[in-house]
């Protein structure tokens, strides 16, 4: 029994120390456990840091992107206007109300010069550029046939005079009367022969200087009338009575056949004393203007003015593109230097002439609680001035009442600064991105993009087309 009970005991003994090594063992894999669950919640916090640490660099970068591009794209301008304010005295002058006009200048003599008999050229005696005198020859063409005519007109005025001579003395008088007629006839042929000779010889019927040669040795010509004679204006048709219609303003001769223009001369012969200007004026102006007004005249090219008086008004206007135009011939006063016929000139026309006008720039005029006011400085203070004004001369305004002359007046100018802004241009085809206050629109993007519009400046919506609101820029160029 006491065996037995020996062996419970150490029975026991051995299971006691199994469980208190399971214990240990069971508390040792909740230690494990748990520092294992530290560990990981550990490193789960440092990957939400990082995580957090990462998304605030991303915000960082992307404000800082954000910034550059809003820096990049503002207004390099500042929308607004300029005002500068300066002090001008009255003064008093001689105003001028003008017509301005432009036109060409011409010869006021020309002449245009063409054989009036038949045949071949023999002789050119002279080239562009000679100065010529009045009869003298130009050209020639063979007289051989001419003088045969004049042989023969004389033969038969011979004949005419002999028949007259035998009736004479038969004292018959039908035959005398008949033998008479017929010596007048040969005459007439013998004059109009011996002038056709004379005709084989092209001369001048001007003093001046050759413009044009238009034949040359061995050139068969055709007979026709010169034309000779003053300019006539710019609508080209001729004056003179019986004449026909003259060539570039040149007045027609009194000659039959056709009258030469100076493209179908065979000389032109202008005069370069003295000249005209062939001007045009519009509707508007022509009640204005009468012979004897002067005028200021300034060749193109020139750095100094000529002068002259208005001869002829035209009455008779030409249209086009539904705008009238009326003819207008300046005589240039003497005879200046460096005048080229064909030469381009502004001319300005003075219609009215007030002298003793005490004026002020339009600019200085203003309107105040119903009054019409200058601003003075007075004591460091600027004050108004009431005024009356009379007639409105452009840049300056007269003053009848309020003011005398050497009074100062305070002037403001008003100048729009110019404003700018940067568009962005557009990628793969797709349209640029207008910058802002009226800035230029960007550059189109690649792939065939167009560019942005130009930016608004104050009060328009950036992008709006050209035309829908005032201010707009226009669109920046398309991409490649």
């Amino acid at each position: 029994a006491r065996r037995d009970e020996a062996r419970r005991h150490r029975t026991l003994a051995k299971a006691g120390g199994c469980v208190h090594v399971a214990n240990e063992t069971a508390s040792e894999a909740t230690r494990e456990s748990r520092r294992t669950d530290r560990a990981e919640a550990s490193t789960s916090r440092r990957r939400r840091r990082r995580t957090v640490v990462a998304v605030l660099a991303a915000l960082v970068v992307l404000a800082a992107a954000a910034g550059t591009w809003l820096y990049l794209h503002r207004s390099s301008g500042t929308a607004g206007n300029a005002v500068t304010t300066e002090l001008v005295a009255a003064t008093t002058e001689t105003v001028k109300e003008t017509v301005s006009a432009t036109g060409t200048i011409q010869p006021a003599n020309q002449a245009n010069l063409t054989f009036a008999q038949s045949g071949k050229v023999t002789a050119v005696d002279v080239k562009v550029g000679d100065p010529v005198a009045v009869g003298q020859t130009l050209a020639t063409i063979d007289p051989t046939s001419l003088q045969s005519a004049l042989t023969l007109a004389q033969q038969q005025l011979t004949a005419a005079q002999a028949q007259l001579t035998a009736a004479t003395a038969a004292a018959n008088s039908g035959q005398i009367a008949s033998a008479n007629a017929q010596v007048t006839s040969a005459q007439s042929k013998v004059t109009a022969a011996q002038e056709a000779l004379g005709q084989a010889s092209l001369t001048s019927s001007i003093a001046g200087t050759v413009a044009a040669v238009n034949v040359a040795v061995g050139d068969q010509v055709a007979g026709g009338s010169s034309s000779a004679g003053t300019t006539s204006g710019s609508n080209g048709s001729g004056s003179g009575a019986g004449g026909g219609s003259g060539g570039s303003g040149g007045s027609g001769s009194n000659a039959t056949g056709t009258t030469s223009s100076a493209a179908s001369a065979h000389v032109v012969v202008i005069a370069t004393n003295a000249w005209v200007v062939d001007a045009t004026v519009g509707a508007s102006d022509l009640a204005k203007l009468k012979s004897g007004l002067q005028a200021t005249i300034t060749p193109t090219g020139a750095t100094q003015p000529i002068f002259g008086t208005i001869s002829t008004v035209g009455v008779i206007g030409t249209t086009s593109g539904g705008t009238s135009t009326f003819p207008v011939t300046i005589a240039v006063t003497g005879s200046p230097t460096g005048v080229y016929a064909g030469t381009t000139a502004s001319v300005v026309i003075t219609v009215k002439q007030v002298p003793d006008v005490l004026t002020v720039p339009t600019a200085a005029i203003h309107g105040e609680n119903g009054q019409t006011v200058v601003y003075q400085m007075k004591d460091g203070q600027q004050v108004s001035t009431p005024v009356t004004v009379g007639a409105v001369y452009g840049t300056t305004t007269q003053v009848t009442s309020g003011l005398n002359a050497g009074d100062q007046v305070v002037v403001t100018a008003r100048t729009a600064r110019t404003t700018t802004g940067n568009g962005t241009g557009g990628t793969n085809g797709s349209n640029g991105t207008g910058g802002t206050r009226g800035g230029t629109g960007g550059f189109g993007g690649t792939g065939g993009g167009s560019g942005g519009f130009g930016g608004a400046r104050p009060g328009q919506v950036p992008g709006q087309a050209p035309g829908q609101a005032p201010g707009g820029a226009p669109a920046g160029p398309g991409g490649g």
